[in-house]
């Protein structure tokens, strides 16, 4: 029999990956992985691993959940090193209790990698501190819907006093949280953060108050994934944080090589604040990337193109003429 491993990615930032998640990576035959998941890390797999995409997205899930816990069980029982790779944390809001109750009524082995969640990752890399000796004696995470889409009736307000709030998956749901927070008594000048993508180089924020922060999400291009912090230490952090400090921060590059990829090259550009995605080009590139990368940008766009060597570009060109051909 396999094994499975249900394992956190971090958020964003590739550096983020534990060096556990990193081993069990590297062992994997399976990966399947989420949309949350920085996909470079799928670079780590070695060159036969099978990698599957189940993302979900507000409106589109690729997979189902019951389905995925069945091909974590098909694939264990096929004496496979089966790793299910999860955006952040995967015992906060990624489904890890549903996928342990599978694995334990299929009496398989599994082992749990925790993660970096996004309330750590996306406050820190905006210069927030979730705690604060004299803001915020307790941070409380909380999303703003149940498993069907309902929205939770909780006391919000309770989350916000002496403390701070993170709310995941909260931007359909921020006019909910923000009338939940002033009908339950707290100020209309409490300070609120939306931050999207953190921890990318992508990443974008929007500080306000609580009877403004609807009007300038909607009048900006914030996208999911986001999330919100509500409380006194969004007011004590600074104007920048040393994240959009960094001489890269904002600048989004598409890396092609005609090598495989390497880590030092990709946490050059990340290290400086950087959001890339890299492409190995020819006939000996690892191909299991080519959909990936398709899916990815038309997700995404990176307006500047770098190449690693000069025969990438002739590589680059004619990899795209070929594809405009047969589309």
């Amino acid at each position: 029999m396999g094994k499975v491993y249900l394992v956190g990615a971090g958020s964003g930032d590739p550096e983020l990956l534990t060096l556990k998640a990193l081993r069990v990576l590297q062992q994997a035959d399976i990966v399947l992985y989420d949309r949350l998941v920085n996909p470079l890390l799928l670079y780590h797999t070695k060159r036969d691993a099978k990698l599957v995409f189940c993302g979900k997205s507000p409106d589109c899930h690729a997979m189902r959940q019951e389905m995925i816990g069945k091909r974590l069980v098909r694939e264990a029982e096929g004496n496979h090193v089966v790793v299910r790779l999860k955006g952040g944390d995967p015992g906060i809001f990624g489904r890890v209790a549903e996928e342990m109750t599978q694995l334990e009524k299929a009496e398989m082995a599994y082992e749990v990698v925790p993660g970096i969640t996004a309330a750590s990752a996306a406050s820190t890399y905006a210069g927030i501190s979730l705690t604060d000796r004299e803001a915020s004696s307790h941070v409380t995470l909380s999303t703003a819907h149940r498993k069907a889409g309902t929205l939770m009736e909780d006391d919000f307000a309770s989350f916000v006093k002496h403390g701070t709030a993170c709310f995941y998956m909260g931007m359909e749901n921020l006019s909910h949280i923000v009338h939940q927070l002033l009908a339950g008594g707290i100020s209309s000048e409490m300070p609120i953060a939306v931050i999207s993508w953190g921890s990318y180089g992508r990443q974008k924020m929007i500080k306000s108050s609580l009877a403004r922060i609807e009007a300038e999400v909607a009048s900006s291009d914030l996208s999911n994934p986001a999330l919100i912090l509500v409380g006194e230490v969004v007011d004590r952090s600074s104007a920048a944080s040393w994240f959009t400090k960094l001489p890269l921060f904002g600048k989004r590059y598409l890396l092609i090589s005609k090598n495989p990829v390497d880590f030092e090259v990709i946490t050059r550009f990340t290290g400086q604040g950087a959001d890339v995605w890299f492409v190995q080009v020819g006939e000996n590139r690892d191909k299991r990337f080519d959909e990936i990368t398709n899916r990815y940008l038309n997700e995404q766009n990176y307006p500047e193109i770098l190449f690693l060597e000069p025969e990438a570009k002739a590589l680059w060109e004619f990899q795209s003429e070929l594809k405009s051909i047969h589309a």
